[in-house]
């Protein structure tokens, strides 16, 4: 009884483990991107989905380091393309700090 309690208690204790380190792993950043792209889908200007387009997309990781290396924003992040995203639109968004 007391074995299969400890092993409970030890699954348990793991999915709660496995389930906090993803939710802290990057909050900042993704919480800037996300409400900016979500700030940028509700204008109607996104366009269609990267699936639909005849050439492969170039990638949100890889525009960040284009931009970077344009010396458009400061460093090759996603939140720095956040804040490049909603200073562009003029968005006030709260996760990046504009």
């Amino acid at each position: 009884m007391k074995t299969r309690l400890a092993t409970v208690v030890l699954i348990v204790v793991l999915i709660l483990a496995a389930t906090a380190i993803p939710a802290s792993a990057n909050p900042p950043d993704a919480a800037c991107w996300g409400q900016a792209s979500a700030a940028f889908a509700q204008t109607g200007e996104m366009g269609q989905h990267a699936s639909e387009q005849p050439t492969p997309r170039l990638g949100l990781r890889n525009l960040a380091r284009a931009l970077y290396d344009a010396g458009d924003i400061p460093q090759p992040s996603m939140t720095a393309l956040g804040i490049f995203v909603a200073t562009e639109l003029g968005l006030s968004i709260e996760a990046c700090g504009t």
